[in-house]
């Protein structure tokens, strides 16, 4: 694998300039994130920790083993009683390059240090009466050791719903729960000092999404800050070919700290081919440039399996190829039969 990294260097004006735009981007816009139609409102109470100019999200300087304890204010927006419970966790990206505050990886990338989720106690269930306004304490407790860059997850506060059994006349009941919630992010540090932020291509290999075919590019931000206005372009092709085979490109991405994802390269429609295949991938942020040439190899069991699975690519059996074959099939057993009784009753042929 060949790897490029490009810096730019600009005037002391126009690094004043970038150094004003990248405050805009450094801290992720999160707000109150929800899902659903919800019965209760969450306001977040900052404490003196807090940095100043943010108010939809708590943003954090805390010293090593320092304990903050962050206060939620919750209302119960309806006339029925309602429960509700806080889970905290930590951020990662998703596949479409959007950093996720309110769900866990299913796997931590192996740089980050500290997870948010394990420092913030989570709460127990919580009871709110008919319109009822209740404030709420939720720990966190910072590393004793001190760290660079920033730790970073959410807040996630859900109305649990009690689970309840449809059972039909001659089947099991089915459990079916329902939540609504709030996600409210969490960054904090033990100081603001920049961290420059720095990628790595891990993989390259053949998968799917959403059941259809993609070439999946792993790329990780090994560095414990955020990379903002991510683009990367990638393009794949057969090794010693130049025709481009699949190209994908996006813009205005953003990566976690610590975290990676598997940026997808659609075949659009295509099956997989077994062979040997290369990778030539450009990521930018600001005037950060990264270049990567991968080679990567797709296996004829692997495609196969992958085609399969593919709900684009029509792999039902096809009928008239079949009774094609048997039709050839029964007139050679014609032929043959007529052959072999030709040969054992020649005194049967006349003259």
């Amino acid at each position: 694998m060949m790897k490029y990294r490009k810096y730019n260097h600009r005037k002391t004006i126009m690094g004043l300039l970038s150094i004003l735009i990248l405050f805009l981007f450094l801290f992720p816009r999160m707000g109150y994130a929800n899902e659903g139609t919800l019965t209760f409102h969450v306001t977040p109470e900052f404490p003196e920790s807090q940095i100043e100019g943010t108010n939809s999200y708590f943003n954090l300087t805390l010293g090593p083993g320092e304990t903050e304890e962050l206060t939620l204010t919750l209302q119960n927006a309806s006339n029925e009683p309602i429960k509700v419970q806080v889970t905290p966790h930590t951020a990662y990206t998703n596949v479409h390059g959007v950093v996720e505050y309110g769900k866990d990886a299913q796997t931590a990338d192996s740089t980050l240090t500290h997870s948010l989720n394990e420092l913030i106690e989570p709460s127990e269930e919580i009871e709110l009466s008919g319109n009822e306004t209740k404030s709420i304490v939720i720990p966190i407790h910072m590393p004793k050791e001190a760290f660079e860059g920033f730790l970073v997850g959410g807040l996630r506060i859900a109305e649990v719903k009690e689970e309840q059994d449809e059972t039909p006349s001659d089947e099991e009941g089915v459990a079916i729960k329902n939540e609504f919630a709030y996600v409210v992010g969490v960054v904090v540090s033990n100081s603001r000092d920049s961290v420059q932020p720095d990628l790595e291509l891990l993989d390259v290999f053949a998968d799917q999404l959403n059941y259809r075919n993609v070439i999946s590019a792993t790329i990780q931000n090994f560095t414990p800050t955020f990379v903002n206005r991510l683009a990367v372009e990638a393009t794949v092709q057969r090794v010693g070919e130049n025709d481009v085979l699949y190209e994908a490109s996006e813009e205005m991405m953003q990566m976690a700290p610590n975290s990676n994802f598997d940026f997808p390269i659609s075949l659009e429609g295509d099956r997989f081919q077994s062979g040997e295949y290369v990778l030539n991938l450009r990521a930018t942020s600001g005037e950060e440039e990264w270049i990567w040439e991968q080679t990567f190899t797709i296996e004829a069991d692997e495609a196969r399996s992958l085609n399969r699975a593919d709900v684009t690519i029509d792999s039902s059996m096809n009928w008239w190829m079949i009774g094609a074959i048997g039709l050839v099939g029964i007139l050679l057993g014609v032929i043959v039969y007529l052959v072999i009784q030709k040969k054992e009753n020649p005194s049967k042929v006349k003259k």
